[in-house]
């Protein structure tokens, strides 16, 4: 008499796959983690993927098995450390869509520093890119490029013409802004030697987010 067969099994199997699988992912973590680190202390350069397996503390050949070369493991580090940036930015003019054009940009500025001094490491990033041209800084100029931006200058042009942000190309003031807003904390140490406090204080964050707005906004015509 033939045995009944074991519907165990398919079940099994399954669990297992989605063992593998959380064993994967948390491997990738534990990669881009390592990576941003190395990339962000180091550069492109004076990283390897075995300096990445040695901080991430698992085999070289993992960091291999799951992006194959070291171009590869960057992109990942870049794209998921703008995620933050993009959704929460993008997620500011969707709660405040048809609002007044200073209320969007006040908005904007605000988001952007916060996930700045969350993200202190895409400015590091960033500053071991910009010493001169490369594939690399293309394509991170690319990432970087989102829908945001031109809304972004155009909010500029309105307040211009209502006399209530400084004069100036907008795309200057776009990146003099960027610059002003996240420098200060690619600069934490000094910044905290200087005047006492750490820029990733709550309290340092909110001055700070005032300070940039003093630079930018004007009260308008009388």
């Amino acid at each position: 008499m033939a045995k009944p067969a074991q519907k165990e099994e398919p079940q099994e199997e399954l669990v297992n796959v989605r063992r593998r699988q959380g064993r994967a992912k948390k491997t990738r973590e534990k990669i881009l983690a390592a990576a941003l680190t190395e990339f962000a202390t180091l550069g492109f350069e004076g990283t390897t993927t075995r300096s990445i397996a040695e901080r991430a503390k698992i085999p070289h050949g993992l960091v291999v098995y799951h992006f194959e070369t070291k171009l590869n493991v960057w992109q990942a580090v870049i794209e998921n450390a703008l995620i933050d940036f993009h959704e929460e930015i993008e997620r500011t003019y969707r709660e405040l869509k048809g609002s007044d054009s200073e209320i969007l940009l006040r908005a904007y500025h605000r988001a952007f520093i916060l996930v700045s001094a969350r993200k202190p490491e895409l400015n590091w990033l960033f500053s071991h890119e910009v010493a001169g041209q490369s594939e690399r800084l293309s394509w991170l100029l690319d990432q970087v490029q989102g829908s945001d931006i031109e809304q972004t200058l155009n909010l500029i042009r309105e307040l211009q013409a209502a006399g209530k942000y400084i004069e100036g190309d907008p795309a200057h003031l776009h990146f003099l802004f960027i610059g002003a807003a996240s420098r200060v904390f690619a600069l934490a140490p000094e910044i905290e030697y200087r005047i006492g406090v750490s820029p990733f204080d709550e309290s340092f964050v909110e001055r700070h987010i005032e300070l940039c707005a003093r630079l930018f906004f004007r009260d308008g015509p009388s």
